[in-house]
C-alpha cells in the first residue's frame, strides 16, 4: 500500500528495520566479545582466544539463521543432507553412468560404438 511519503509500505520498511537491528545486534556482541577478551587475557593469547570465539558465534549465528529459514536441525541437518548423498569413499550415490548411445543415420540401429556393427556406417548420431 502506498503511504504518499517514499512509496514503499510499512511492511517492507518494518522488514528492513528488523534486519540493520540484528546486524547492529550482531555487532555489538562481537565487539563487546573482543573487548572483554582484551581486557581479561594477554595479547598473544587473547587474539586466539578470540578467533576461537569468534568461528563459535558464526556457528551459532549460522545455526539460528537455516532453523529460522526451515531447515530442521540448523547446521547439524543442513550437513547431513548434503552428507548423505556420498558413499562412504565420498564419492556421491546418485551419479549413475550412462554411456553415450549412437544411432546409425544409414540402418536406424542403436548401438555403443563409434561406427555401425550392423553395416559399418560411420554416419551416427549421438544422444
Amino acid at each position: 500500500m502506498y503511504n504518499g511519503v517514499g512509496g514503499s509500505n510499512n511492511k517492507s520498511d518494518a522488514n528492513s528495520h528488523s534486519i540493520y537491528k540484528n546486524y547492529l545486534k550482531w555487532l555489538l556482541i562481537y565487539v563487546g566479545v573482543g573487548f572483554l577478551i582484551s581486557f581479561l587475557i594477554p595479547f598473544p593469547a587473547s587474539f586466539a582466544v578470540y578467533l576461537l570465539i569468534f568461528l563459535a558465534l558464526n556457528v551459532i549465528r549460522t545455526d539460528l539463521g537455516l532453523r529460522k529459514s526451515g531447515v530442521k536441525d540448523g547446521i547439524r541437518g543442513l550437513y547431513r543432507s548434503v552428507s548423505s548423498g556420498f558413499s562412504s569413499n565420498g564419492v556421491p550415490e546418485n551419479i549413475h553412468h550412462n554411456p553415450i548411445k549412437f544411432w546409425c543415420m544409414n540402418c536406424g540401429k542403436e548401438h555403443n560404438e563409434r561406427t555401425c556393427p550392423r553395416c559399418g556406417s560411420t554416419a551416427v548420431r549421438a544422444a
